[in-house]
């Protein structure tokens, strides 16, 4: 019954989605915005990183979280110096039993900036996978940080499954691109090359934010993925799968997909 009042109460903003940007953000006021200047910068990404228990697995030798932490500390220290970076952490702290506690572990951990990358290898590091996969509420965190950003500006999910917390991404997504929201969400499925749930589910964040999808199963492929997502602007509702047969996708709505192999 508990999570029946929880899911309830975490489906109530996806409808209502606009509401986000009445909300002043507690990060910033009004004054701030005028003495920070890269907040108007021309673009912002979010980095979204999946901390949960599930990033302790490996692949091959190495456990996902440790390929992540090496990919994020190169891609972030050659991405352009012009781009405002930011990261948001979820499922990084040990589960309580408290439902709505451990739904909601997700954390701003290094606002969007220019002069930051220092700060956000550091938070890298600090990082343990311990907890659930709260993609919903992550994503909607990650919505209302980026409300004092001007110019282009996106997320970037990674995630190495599905989500655990009874919400629906997908449909948060829907109700983003329905709101005329210049917000897009790229995704990194990482480590989902066998899971067709979850890669359906990311694939339909991305695809319902005009965003880009990437499938990623080692080091070159995450690298790959994270450093086009933060470096290049990408419109369109298109699919990018790297070294993955078209045969093995999701059956998703075809007609709203533009399947775009990577060469």
């Amino acid at each position: 019954m508990k999570k029946n009042r929880y899911f309830l109460f975490l489906l109530f903003p996806l409808f209502t989605v606009t509401s986000v940007f009445s909300q002043s953000n507690p990060f910033f006021n009004n004054n701030q915005l005028k003495q920070n200047p890269y907040l108007s910068a021309s673009r912002s990404v979010l980095i979204v990183f999946d901390a949960s228990n599930s990033m302790e697995d490996k692949i091959r030798s190495e456990t996902k979280i440790h390929i992540a932490k090496r990919v994020l500390e190169n891609v972030i220290t050659k991405a352009a110096p012009d781009i405002n970076i930011g990261l948001r952490v979820y499922g990084a702290s040990n589960p309580t039993g408290n439902h709505y506690i451990d739904c909601s572990d997700s954390r701003l951990v290094v606002l969007p900036g220019t002069n930051n990358r220092r700060s956000i290898i550091s938070e890298i590091y600090k990082i343990l996978p311990r907890g659930f996969t709260p993609i919903t509420y992550s994503l909607l965190q990650a919505v209302q940080d980026m409300i004092p950003y001007k110019g282009e500006k996106s997320i970037i999910l990674i995630s190495d499954g599905l989500e655990t917390c009874e919400g629906d991404p997908c449909q948060l997504a829907q109700s983003l691109f329905n709101s005329r929201i210049n917000l897009k969400i790229d995704v990194v499925g990482f480590g989902v090359k066998d899971d067709l749930a979850a890669r359906e589910q990311l694939m339909c964040i991305a695809l319902n934010t005009n965003g880009k999808y990437y499938s990623a199963d080692n080091d070159d492929e995450l690298t790959q993925g994270l450093s086009e997502s933060i470096n290049k602007s990408v419109s369109g509702r298109i699919i990018t799968m790297i070294n993955e047969p078209l045969e093995d996708l999701p059956k998703l709505q075809s007609e709203k997909l533009n399947l775009q192999k990577k060469k």
